[in-house]
C-alpha cells in the first residue's frame, strides 16, 4: 500500500483516521511511502504549507519506498512496479491510476476511504494477435 503526499495531509487538515480505514479495508496491508513523496513533503514543510510538518512526520512512521523520477508520475510507476495498492486524495491521480490497472482508495469523507477497483485494461496489441 502506498501513500500518496497529500493522503498523508488529511490526518493533519481533517484528523483523518488514514491508518485504520487502510486497516478496515485492507487489514494487514504493508503500508509504506514512496522517496518521492518523503522529498514531496520536505519541500512543503521548507514552503510552511500547513499541516506539511504533520504530514511529514505522519510519513516517517512508515518504512520507505526507494522510487525514481518525482510526483505523481513517480507513484504510479511505482505502484505498477510493485502491483501495490495507493491511498491519494487526488482525484485525477487516482484515475490515472485506475486507468494504469491500481486499485485506489479514496477519501469519501472526513473520515472514511472508499475502495475503487482498477479499471480492467484492455487487451494489449499482442494478446489480439493470433499466432500464424
Amino acid at each position: 500500500m502506498l501513500l500518496d503526499a497529500n493522503a498523508l495531509l488529511l490526518p493533519a487538515r481533517t484528523r483523518f483516521p488514514l491508518e485504520s480505514e487502510v486497516d478496515r479495508i485492507r487489514p494487514g496491508a504493508a503500508i509504506v511511502v514512496p522517496s518521492s513523496v518523503r522529498g514531496e513533503l520536505e519541500r512543503l514543510v521548507a514552503r510552511h504549507v500547513p499541516g506539511a510538518t504533520t504530514a511529514a512526520a505522519v510519513a516517517r512512521k512508515f518504512p520507505e519506498l526507494p522510487v525514481t523520477g518525482q510526483g505523481d508520475t513517480a507513484v504510479l510507476d511505482a505502484a505498477v512496479r510493485h502491483r501495490a495498492w495507493v491511498v491519494t486524495a487526488d482525484r485525477a491521480l487516482a484515475e490515472r491510476l485506475r486507468g494504469a490497472g491500481v486499485t485506489v482508495m479514496v477519501p469519501r469523507d472526513r473520515h472514511r476511504l472508499e475502495l475503487r477497483r482498477a479499471r480492467t485494461l484492455p487487451p494489449s496489441e499482442d494478446e489480439l494477435s493470433s499466432p500464424e
